[in-house]
């Protein structure tokens, strides 16, 4: 798997669209492979992004939190920034374009779990439905339906640590309970929970762009999750005061029910390319601390760069 990520990235200029700390893991990713990274923001115009896509050999723009293109917008106007972004990239000859999401995507069905790729588009929540549409959008832009053919690969992921989705906000509050020397409290302490690292997550999206960079092939993917990434949130709660030398007791709390984020079917993207989550719920954990931690410092650019190195030397 390291040797398709340096033959897919190495030297490669890359165009990043966005912020955000999946976008910042990507990036550290890209310079420890080789690549050559430009930014610019989610709400770059068509003007901007002509101008970063025309400045060197872009040969893949990353948008790896693709709901932040249509962040803000109207219903009715969310179609437009990624309508703006796949004319430029066929404009420049850009080979691929990766949009990535959290986002349901999938209709309510007949609750078999994990989620399959081929399951039907719809949503269930207004991100989710925008995000299908951009699902759609995007494959018939890959099938030339709308002109000459865009390359795409559309990634779905699990709700990441650190990252804002409300499924997982507890386990950073754990967190900052643990820097501030408080109590953790554990919501359903039984419940198990799914601990994704975003540098997992953003690895399994260069796994599967390099992968497309060697046999262009579009279409949607599942990152699936190794059985580490999940741990009962008792048990996940005890291993991560532990290893932060935390002696004092958890509270636990059984808080009105939320919905819980669906598991996904990983298998396509595993098959094709290695590409899975693979970090235990422990070890997710204890770097998710140390970026908090690093935030706190003013060094979060170097622990990212130290967490890509070591992941890529660790478990590639």
């Amino acid at each position: 798997m390291l040797e398709l990520l340096q033959e897919g990235w190495r030297a490669r200029r890359v165009l990043l669209l966005g912020g955000g700390l999946l976008s910042d893991c990507a990036a550290a990713l890209l310079l420890e492979l080789g690549a050559r990274v430009a930014r610019v923001g989610a709400g770059a115009d068509a003007s901007t992004l002509c101008r970063a896509m025309h400045a060197g050999r872009v040969c893949a723009v990353l948008a790896p939190q693709a709901g932040a293109l249509c962040r803000g917008l109207p219903a009715r106007d969310c179609l437009r920034p990624l309508d703006a972004l796949l004319c430029e990239a066929r404009e420049a000859g850009v080979p691929l374009t990766l949009l990535g999401t959290d986002a349901p995507l999938s209709r309510p069905g007949d609750g078999v779990l994990p989620e399959r790729e081929d399951d039907p588009p719809g949503g269930r929540t207004r991100e989710g439905l925008i995000l299908s549409l951009y699902e759609l959008y995007a494959d018939a832009a890959s099938r030339a339906l709308l002109g000459d053919a865009v390359g795409t690969l559309r990634v779905r992921h699990m709700p990441c640590l650190l990252c804002g989705a409300p499924g997982v906000a507890q386990y950073r509050r754990w967190c900052e309970a643990l820097l501030e020397g408080e109590v953790v409290c554990v919501e359903h302490p039984g419940r198990l929970g799914a601990f994704v690292h975003p540098m997992d997550v953003a690895c399994g999206m260069l796994l599967l762009g390099a992968s497309f960079l060697r046999a262009p092939s579009s279409g949607l993917y599942h990152l699936g999750l190794s059985p580490q990434c999940l741990c009962a949130n008792r048990t996940a709660a005890l291993a991560l005061a532990a290893r932060a030398g935390s002696e004092r007791p958890l509270r636990e709390t059984e808080p009105p029910d939320a919905p819980q984020a669906p598991l996904l079917d990983g298998a396509r993207a595993k098959r094709l390319c290695g590409a899975i989550c693979r970090m235990s719920a422990q070890d997710a954990l204890a770097d998710a601390l140390a970026l908090l931690r690093a935030e706190r410092e003013g060094r979060v650019e170097a622990e990212l760069r130290a967490q890509a190195r070591r992941y890529l030397e660790e478990r590639i």
